[in-house]
């Protein structure tokens, strides 16, 4: 797709500075000595220079030079933990006896008020019950409050015995959700990483104990209520499709998942959710300890068919989409700041969770971790297979074309070696990058479309299927594209008709409009934009027909684009339509798009 000679020969640099923050420290031994220097003008008993610089020397090596990290923690000047010296302290035991009893009348007494607060948990008096539990975190310690608030969840609606009911499910998942964004996110990821080692505990359980029942329902609205999203909800269901056997009562809580969450899934992900109703009916089929007449599987297929179809009112079991947009309108209305509830949606996975004690708690900012060697490690391992996976020929191609990290190289890798776009796309989603990373995507896919000797679609329709994933690779894309504007200067012709009929494409597809153009310098227009637009302008005039002409045309009516849309009338009239080598239909169509430009 790419050759490696003559393409790609204007190179984009895509090097990134990093900045260094090394901190300088401070030399205590120097002051430490003038300070006593200093100090023994003024004795009235008077030693000699030497005693002085041994008490000196004596007092630097017992006193180790200490000071605090962004964590809090006592470290040296090379960064080790020190140890607390209070920890040696002796106590007598009266007193420890006396500490322990407070502590513990305090817990009791926090427990008791939030026990009451629980005990009368409705729609009506939310907002109060709200007010209540912020006024006891801003009086009492947050640890001892999320573990009192966790005890109370699970000993009220972790019954074994029988299903909890699902309003007092929905109505405590969404006080817990309203804490988790008007207090902090640790509450939340105190409340899921403890229920997901219960949830490990109770995986091969009877169908009789429902413990685990409870916990997916209830997990299921947390991410109905913005605390979390799909992401945990996938992890879970994949961890009970893949444990061995699948049998009965995991294919009921499998069950129970989809009709809680499935119809939230379908509209906030529907690749991932397709994929995974596919994997489940091919384990399903071929699992052994299932019954082909199984009122369950009977129920599953229903429940997929369903989600497929997008049918609610056929969904075996019922399900209420009218609670969900009832409490989320309550949700909307007590969260405090209306822009923490995507900046403190936890986008944490299932292993994550359950891995939280031995590699530390990333989401949590301040949340330290001891073991990084670790993970640098695993960093290190994680380069290599980078490495691994392409050729010694596409690992060359990459360097030439200034892909300079491993997240670009394995980008790059991966769109040269997919079979067609849908493979590429697959791929690139199962690459699990954050939503930083993702980011790249645009940006190397663009670069390979520009680099190209002749224009590849291919690049054009692996942008248009990310656009229409999630609005925010559009969002990407849009920025890229500015970016683009500001060195068309740079790129040679063969760049700027590629670009050119990507663009076109990408209009016609609806995936960028032409409000993009907003920020493009027509004052200055120099020869290369000039040759960009009328390759764009002309591609988009003989691949559409009239009617989607005009849509794409058609600006807001505001004051605004009042001077784009001038721009492009004087731009089409003279560089187009006075033209006479372009073809009757290309001239049409451009009247077509004069005409739409003058409707105000």
């Amino acid at each position: 797709m790419i050759d490696d000679d003559d393409s790609m020969e204007d190179e984009e640099d895509f090097d990134e500075d990093e900045e260094d923050f090394d901190e300088d420290e401070e030399d205590f031994d120097e002051n430490e000595e003038d300070e006593d220097e200093n100090e023994g003008d003024f004795d009235d008993d008077e030693e000699d220079e030497d005693e002085d610089e041994e008490e000196e020397k004596d007092d630097s090596e017992e006193a180790p030079i200490v000071k605090e990290d962004i964590y809090g923690r006592t470290i040296d000047t090379k960064g080790n933990v020190v140890k607390n010296s209070s920890s040696t302290t002796y106590i007598p035991p009266a007193l420890r006896q006396k500490q322990n009893a407070s502590d513990e009348n305090s817990n009791i007494e926090l427990k008791r008020r939030l026990q009451g607060q629980l005990n009368r948990l409705s729609e009506k008096n939310l907002s109060s019950i709200l007010i209540e539990i912020e006024t006891l975190y801003r009086s009492q310690s947050r640890a001892s409050i999320h573990a009192c608030i966790y005890q109370l969840y699970h000993d009220s609606l972790l019954s074994s015995l029988s299903l909890t009911g699902e309003s007092l499910l929905a109505e405590h998942a969404l006080l817990a959700s309203l804490l988790h964004a008007n207090i902090g996110l640790e509450i939340g990821s105190y409340i899921l990483e403890n229920f997901f080692q219960i949830f490990l505990e109770h995986i091969n359980d009877e169908v009789s104990n429902k413990i685990n029942d409870n916990l997916i329902i209830f997990i299921s609205y947390l991410y109905a209520f913005y605390m979390t999203n799909g992401k945990i909800i996938f992890d879970v269901a994949r961890y009970i499709l893949n444990s061995n056997p699948l049998n009965e009562k995991r294919l009921e809580l499998i069950l129970l998942l989809l009709k809680t969450s499935g119809f939230l899934l379908r509209k906030d992900d529907p690749l991932q959710l397709k994929t995974f109703l596919q994997e489940l009916r091919t384990i399903c089929s071929s699992s052994t300890l299932i019954s082909s007449s199984s009122k369950r599987l009977e129920f599953m297929m229903d429940t997929i068919k369903s989600l497929k179809n997008n049918d609610v009112r056929k969904l075996p079991g019922g399900f209420e989409p009218e609670r969900i947009d009832r409490l989320r309108k309550i949700y909307k209305n007590l969260v405090k700041d209306k822009t923490v509830q995507q900046a403190n949606m936890l986008n944490v996975g299932l292993q994550d969770f359950l891995n939280a004690k031995e590699q530390g708690r990333w989401w949590i900012v301040g949340s330290a971790w001891q073991k990084q060697t670790v993970q640098d490690n695993k960093k290190t391992n994680k380069n290599q297979k980078v490495e691994q996976l392409f050729d010694e020929k596409i690992r060359k191609l990459a360097k030439k074309q200034h892909m300079n990290t491993d997240i670009r190289r394995l980008i790059f890798g991966t769109l040269l070696t997919s079979e067609d776009c849908d493979d590429a796309v697959e791929k690139l989603h199962k690459l699990n990058l954050n939503k930083v990373q993702e980011r790249e995507i645009i940006h190397v896919t663009v670069h390979c479309c520009l680099h190209e000797k002749v224009y590849n679609p291919y690049y054009t329709l692996i942008l248009q299927r990310f656009c229409a994933y999630d609005r925010r690779f559009q969002i990407s894309l849009q920025y890229h594209t500015w970016d683009r504007f500001k060195d068309l200067s740079l790129l040679k012709n063969q760049q700027l008709a590629n670009f050119g009929q990507a663009l076109s494409q990408l209009l016609i597809s609806k995936s960028l409009t032409l409000n993009i153009f907003k920020n493009f310098n027509f004052i200055e227009l120099t020869q290369s934009a000039r040759t960009f637009l009328v390759e764009l302008f002309v591609k988009l005039f003989n691949e559409i027909d009239d009617a989607s002409l005009r849509n794409i045309f058609q600006f807001p009516s505001t004051q605004n684009y009042k001077f784009v849309k001038d721009a492009f009338r004087l731009f089409l009239s003279h560089f187009i339509l006075n033209k006479t080598n372009y073809s009757e239909l290309v001239h049409r169509r451009c009247q077509i798009a004069i005409n739409q430009l003058s409707v105000e």
